[in-house]
């Protein structure tokens, strides 16, 4: 067990019933939050969450007037990736994050302020059904009665609206907007609340499955946007367990190989591998020359088609029903590798792939999709030895038909690997992730943008850093740059192995069973109870400055990126407010190559109205009036904001005065901290502000008195040093 303070293991039934928003804003822990409201002893924390502040920061031991233990590397870990051992990852299928965790507390879900703005006054969350809005819209009745939405590629640009995000009533139909809480799917919930959760995962393609599940498997469609393909084994670009194998790097994907159909056995088409040339047998023994090739394909331990559970469908003899028996025999060899002294050890690299009904299909049902994957992590942390050397990611290859507000990550038209003819192949809607592992113990959200090439780059990271490299050879550079590599959602510095209680799985099961709501029935003890999570720190920060050339009526939003690893880029929208008319046009954004987003304000009487948005809440929302050059006599507002990084990051506003009269400024606080400040600022002067953030984040509008409608908006992060 690690020797972690208890303040810093949350406990996921905890919370007060009325939390204040400030409080849910300060990232603290459930307990901490308890604490800030009086009803545990002891001082809350109100700062120090960047890092490894959670670790060794904890400040007052409850009524002893003492600092809380530092944090103590448990035996057997090195504190860096090394101790990471083992890489299991589990997909499920067809849920958008808005639709899971939109309303869950300190997640980018339905209290974005920070959300794409549409030119009529509403937002990404009211969407346009002919004269009249839909909004999100919560449902308490969710087990298998969800159909029939659109998830097509066609269906997914529909929605996209050419980058404007304005059409998915039109695409996909009013049930695109139900989602369901902690009361519907409280296992999941406890489980985000319990480890780390990545809200800004979006998936590959705005399509299907099979199209978004070769991008996990292979780092690309390699043009496919559609269903079809999954078993023919016609396939023969390089796929990742291929660079697995070359590197050395041991592999395998569990799976019940029973058929291709809906049940609750075989693989539901979710192991694309098995269309791969590569992957293929015509038989299992080496009777002749022809196919001695396929003895070594089917060899135990290191054969592709072994090791890819791609052997031509037969019956397993798996029970075709929701028991435990089924499970036990669907993960039959999972649950055997994961013994201690195993036949088969338990590969670096493994896949776990559900039959249909396990797989949280929304004509399914989330409840046996939890408990499915329950089993996977139980059995996991049922060898100690194992668990603590071991990373599950968990997500979903698409999102059905269902809505989720945040833009997707958009390239310019050209860039090569990125379009299907004249349209993007993605990135497509958020889908829930979550890393469950010793290092993201705690309660933490992640911001960074990934996607599902994001776990074979992860793959990569690891294997290099263990003298083994497993490259891929399909991701493009794009999309190397936009999505991370999940360190950044790692703190291999601080694992904390203990195994949080979490609602049962077969109770929520036995409900489902009986048609019931969840909402309403299950047991008070395993309703998710939890509180906001806290954001994970990252080393970069885009910026946007603002220009103004009054000698030809052009003003520039500058963009540009600080910080990341080398490559690392950011995709940044921008969009008219007024004036022209509501489109989309994208930029992508590094270190070395900043871009710069022009508006002809001479076109439009000296008028301009724009906003860049961006990943992790970043917006720049520029609205004024362009002065002739030497028009003077009145005030002429200026502004220049800098990102000031640190354990304590801060803005610095510095608001200017380039008239013969004095400008009035009010600097208001859209969200986060800083209130409502006043300044005067003489002529030829300057006043300098130093804004605050809270956890880095900041969201501030400043205005100024001129009759010009100048109003500029400066939201987002900025970078956090780690401890």
């Amino acid at each position: 067990m690690s020797s972690e303070p208890e303040d810093f293991i949350p406990d996921p039934y905890e919370r007060a019933e009325t939390v204040p928003p400030e409080v849910l804003r300060s990232g603290l822990s459930r307990r901490g939050m308890l604490k800030a409201l009086g009803l545990l002893g002891g001082a809350a924390v109100l700062g120090g969450t960047t890092g490894a502040a959670w670790a060794g920061q904890a400040g007052q031991a409850a009524g002893a007037g003492r600092r809380a233990p530092a944090y103590v590397l448990p035996d057997g870990f090195a504190g860096d990736i090394s101790d990471l051992k083992h890489v299991v990852v589990l997909v499920q299928e067809n849920r958008a994050f808005d639709h899971y965790y939109g309303a869950l507390p300190g997640v980018r879900g339905f209290e974005d302020k920070q959300a794409l703005r549409f030119q009529n006054g509403t937002d990404v969350f009211s969407q346009p059904s002919g004269a009249s809005f839909v909004k999100p819209s919560r449902v308490t009745t969710v087990a298998g009665t969800t159909t029939g939405l659109d998830h097509s590629y066609s269906g997914g640009l529909g929605a996209w609206a050419g980058g404007r995000y304005n059409n998915w009533i039109g695409a996909k139909g009013p049930s695109t907007m139900n989602y369901v809480t902690g009361e519907e799917i409280p296992w999941q919930w406890s489980l985000a609340s319990a480890y780390t959760i990545c809200d800004a995962w979006h998936c590959s393609v705005m399509g299907p499955t099979t199209p978004n599940r070769l991008y996990h498997w292979t780092g690309t469609s390699n043009g496919v946007t559609d269903n079809g393909g999954e078993s023919n084994g016609t396939r023969t670009w390089q796929t990742y367990p291929e660079a697995l194998q070359k590197a050395g790097v041991s592999w395998r994907i569990y799976v019940d190989n029973s058929n291709n159909g809906s049940s609750w056995v075989g693989d539901y088409t979710d192991n694309p591998i098995r269309g791969f040339a590569a992957f293929t047998t015509s038989g299992s023994t080496a009777t002749d020359a022809a196919n001695r090739v396929d003895a070594v394909k089917n060899a135990p331990g290191t054969g592709l088609v072994w090791r890819a559970g791609s052997a031509p469908y037969a019956p397993t003899g798996a029970p075709n029903n929701d028991s435990d028996a089924n499970l036990n025999a669907v993960l039959k060899d999972f649950i055997a590798a994961c013994q201690p002294g195993a036949a088969q050890p338990f590969p670096q690299v493994s896949w776990v792939v559900a039959p249909y009904g396990w797989t949280e299909h929304p004509s399914a049902n989330p409840e046996h999709g939890a408990h499915f994957s329950n089993r996977v992590i139980q059995t996991l942390q049922s060898n100690p030895e194992l668990w603590k050397s071991t990373l599950l990611i968990m997500t979903f290859d698409e999102n059905d038909g269902y809505y989720d507000h945040v833009l997707p990550p958009f390239a310019e038209p050209g860039t090569p690997g990125e379009y299907s003819g004249s349209t993007p192949i993605g990135y497509g809607a958020r889908v829930p992730a979550i890393l469950v592992s010793p290092w993201t113990r705690g309660g933490w959200v992640n911001s960074e943008t990934f996607d599902h090439t994001s776990i074979l780059q992860f793959l990569e990271t690891w294997t290099t850093a263990l003298g083994t490299p497993a490259l891929s050879t399909t991701i493009t550079q794009w999309r190397r740059g936009i999505s991370g590599d999940l360190t950044s959602a790692l703190d291999f510095a601080h694992p904390v192995v203990d195994i949080p209680s979490l609602p049962d799985t077969e109770a929520l099961v036995q409900i489902a069973r009986a048609g019931g709501t969840i909402s309403t029935q299950v047991p008070p003890a395993d309703k998710w109870d939890g509180g906001a999570l806290r954001p994970r720190p990252l080393s970069f920060h885009p910026h946007g400055t603002f220009e103004e050339d009054r000698e030809t009526g052009t003003v520039t939003a500058r963009l540009s990126l600080v910080g990341g690893a080398a490559g690392k880029a950011v995709s940044l929208q921008a969009f008219p407010d007024k004036y022209l008319p509501f489109s989309n046009t994208p930029h992508t954004v590094t270190a070395a190559s900043p871009a710069a987003y022009s508006w002809d304000a001479a076109a439009h009487d000296g008028r301009y109205a724009f906003t860049v948005y961006g990943p992790d809440g970043f917006v720049r929302s520029h609205a004024g009036t362009v002065l002739p050059a030497g028009q003077d006599n009145a005030g002429v507002p200026r502004v220049d904001v800098a990102l000031v990084a640190g354990s304590e990051p801060t803005l610095t506003i510095a608001l200017h005065d380039d008239g013969l009269q004095p400008v009035h400024y009010t600097l208001t606080a859209n969200d986060f901290a800083g209130g409502t400040r006043s300044v005067w600022v003489h002529p030829g002067a300057t006043e300098t502000i130093t804004w605050p953030t809270t956890d880095g984040y900041y969201d501030v509008v400043v205005t100024a008195a001129t009759g010009t409608g100048w109003q500029h908006r400066y939201a987002g992060r900025v970078a956090q040093l780690t401890a």
